[in-house]
Formats: structure tokens, C-alpha cells, sequence
């Protein structure tokens, strides 16, 4: 379910589960999680690249593993299922090293917040964005409430994450969504052009300066997971989101 390979300075970690468009469950969270605090630890890594393999970033939570926790779940197992999606965007900002999101097709709910996590974006022409929880009676839960405003602004991050609408990647530029887009067919040279420039740079100081830069962030963000999640347990155990995750099955 998670791809990792190394490839001198520069480790990428690829999303594998291309026939659900790399929809998150809680087993690949907690090894995507895992994963990018060895690599920040080790130290051999100097860049992370995170990306998605069938042509899609994420489509984000796997509606169908919710599915499976029973017409009323418990709350204990949704409670588990939140803290290890959570876990992998702390991960994230956490890692002493930067990590680079390489964004095709689908970004959409959870893979989003993801990508927003990530110190870097970078879009291909094809990639599309949307929130998508509203449209579900959900809110989201991976810390977009809290990302998104620091990048967008309060208006556009308003309207992006509350009428439930798709962006394209220009349009995701226009509103600082994310810092490039390239050509779909440019998408690995960009990327391989951007992590050479990192690796190239002084080790000590990549990781001092994202330790300069995000670590002011981390307690407000782990404040927005906390009340994220509260407001997301209210929101799993609503009849609106079971009319609508049903309704969703059924397509």
C-alpha cells in the first residue's frame, strides 16, 4: 500500500492503492506516518517526495472502510481510525526535513489536507481539488481548517472548503493551493529539478529552517486536529452523513 524507495538524497514515498485511486485507510496512514518519521530520524534522506501511483494523488478517506465499521459504528474504532489519519499529517510538519507533494489527478477530502500538510506543491496541468466533505455532511479532519487559511486567505479557503467545489490546478495557483503547476509530461522533471536544488543545499540548514519556519505552527495545527476531530466524531454518527454516505454507495 506504500511505495518507498530511495534514490540517494532524495526518498520518495508513492501512495499505492491505484484501484481506489489511493484512498487513505487507516493501515497506510499509520504506515505513511511511520515511514516519514524513520526517514527524518535517519538522516540519509534530505527530501521527501510524497505522491500517488495510477495517475491520482489521493481521493482521499476510503468511504467503503467506513462502510465496513457497521450502520453504527463504535466510537472507539472511529476514534482509532481519526488518530492514525491525523498521525500522517503531523508526521508531515513534524519531519526535520521538507517534503515535497507531487500532485496528479485527484487530490480530493483527506489526500487533500495531506497535500496541504506538505512543505511543497506542485501540480500537474490535469491534477484536480476539491474538499469534499461538506458534500458528505462531514468536516474535514486533517487539518485543512487550520493549513488552508495560512495559504488562501480566510475568503477563498471559506468558500473552497464550504460549497464543496472543484478546482482546477490554475485555479489552484490563483488562490495559492499550490506553489507550480507544469505540464502533466513536465510533472517528474520539475520535481526531480526542485529536490536536486534541495539536496544540493546544506543538510543542517534545510532542517533548521523548517524547524524556523513550521514549528511556530505545530501547536495551533494540533489544536485544529483536536477540535477537527471532535466535530468529525459529532459529524460520522449524523443521520445526514449515513443518508449521504449511502447514497454515495449506491451510485
Amino acid at each position: 500500500m506504500l511505495l518507498s524507495e530511495a534514490n540517494g538524497p532524495v526518498h520518495r514515498l508513492i501512495l499505492d492503492r491505484p484501484a481506489r485511486r489511493n484512498a487513505l485507510i487507516p493501515e497506510l496512514a499509520r504506515a505513511l506516518a511511520a515511514e516519514i518519521d524513520q526517514l527524518g530520524d535517519a538522516g540519509a534522506a534530505h527530501v521527501i517526495v510524497l505522491s500517488g501511483s495510477g495517475g491520482h494523488f489521493s481521493a482521499g478517506l476510503d468511504l467503503h472502510w467506513l462502510r465496513s465499521l457497521g450502520a453504527i459504528p463504535a466510537i472507539s474504532d472511529l476514534q482509532r481510525g481519526l488518530s492514525d489519519f491525523q498521525s500522517a499529517v503531523l508526521a508531515v510538519v513534524r519531519c526535520p526535513i521538507p517534503v515535497v507533494a507531487a500532485l496528479r489527478g485527484t487530490v480530493a477530502g483527506f489526500g487533500l489536507d495531506l497535500a496541504l500538510a506538505c512543505d511543497f506543491r506542485i501540480a500537474g496541468t490535469g491534477a484536480s481539488f476539491t474538499s469534499a466533505f461538506a458534500r458528505m455532511g462531514l468536516v474535514p479532519d486533517g487539518g485543512s481548517t487550520f493549513t488552508l487559511p495560512r495559504l488562501s486567505g480566510i475568503g477563498h479557503a471559506m468558500r473552497f472548503l464550504m460549497a464543496g467545489e472543484t478546482l482546477d490546478s490554475a485555479r489552484a495557483r490563483a488562490i495559492g493551493l499550490v506553489d507550480e503547476v507544469v505540464d502533466d509530461d513536465a510533472l517528474d522533471g520539475e520535481i526531480d529539478r526542485v529536490t536536486r536544488a534541495l539536496a544540493s543545499a546544506a543538510p543542517g540548514s534545510l532542517r533548521a529552517i523548517k524547524r524556523l519556519v513550521r514549528a511556530p505552527e505545530l501547536g495551533g495545527l494540533e489544536q485544529a486536529l483536536a477540535a477537527e476531530g471532535a466535530a468529525q466524531l459529532q459529524a460520522l454518527q449524523g443521520a445526514e452523513f449515513r443518508r449521504r454516505l449511502e447514497a454515495f454507495a449506491a451510485r
